[in-house]
């Protein structure tokens, strides 16, 4: 993805973060998170319905099926609505607005730069690098949920199959 905002110095791809990024990062998490959890909570539903229904007959389990998707369906919304609220709030503390992100890809691993922080991450501690429309996560062992969530405009399919190949132990995905 070329984009006007990016640059690609001697160190890595770097951008300036704007407004928006944070939202568009947790939104990607969010919808790549929980499509496991809307798949069940329909069958759920669906079986509890349809299997009442076939059980008696009756057109009240169908409606009652129906109360309770209905119910469900709200519950994830509000679920991913807070997630996504949250996980913006926290993107927002690491990559400030108007602030300059550069990404460095090494054969020895991934470096994020900030004006405030530099984190560095061997590839021999990554578990899964995933990609999303908007990010990339890179999830480490030991760690429950992605260490890093990076935007995709400074991390390039080039720098993800990199990023693989260095990995010794990375889990396919």
């Amino acid at each position: 993805m070329a984009d006007a905002g990016v640059q690609e110095t001697v160190t890595g791809k770097s951008m300036v973060v704007d407004h928006g990024l944070a939202r568009r990062l947790a939104r990607d998490h969010q919808q790549k998170k929980q499509t496991g959890l809307w798949i069940a909570g329909t069958a759920i539903v669906l079986l509890y319905g349809l299997g009442l229904f076939a059980l008696n007959g009756n057109v009240r389990s169908l409606i009652m099926a129906g109360f309770w998707g209905v119910l469900i369906a709200i519950g994830f919304v509000a679920i991913r609505h807070l997630g996504t609220q949250k996980l913006t709030r926290v993107v927002e503390g690491l990559y400030p607005t108007g602030d300059r992100l550069t990404v460095t890809v090494t054969d020895a691993g991934l470096t994020v730069t900030t004006s405030t922080t530099s984190l560095t991450v061997a590839a021999s501690a990554f578990w899964r690098i995933s990609t999303a429309p908007q990010s990339v996560m890179v999830r480490i062992h030991g760690l429950i949920g992605p260490a890093m969530i990076l935007p995709r405009e400074v991390v390039d399919d080039a720098d993800i199959a990199r990023l693989r190949a260095a990995a010794p132990r990375i889990r396919r995905g």
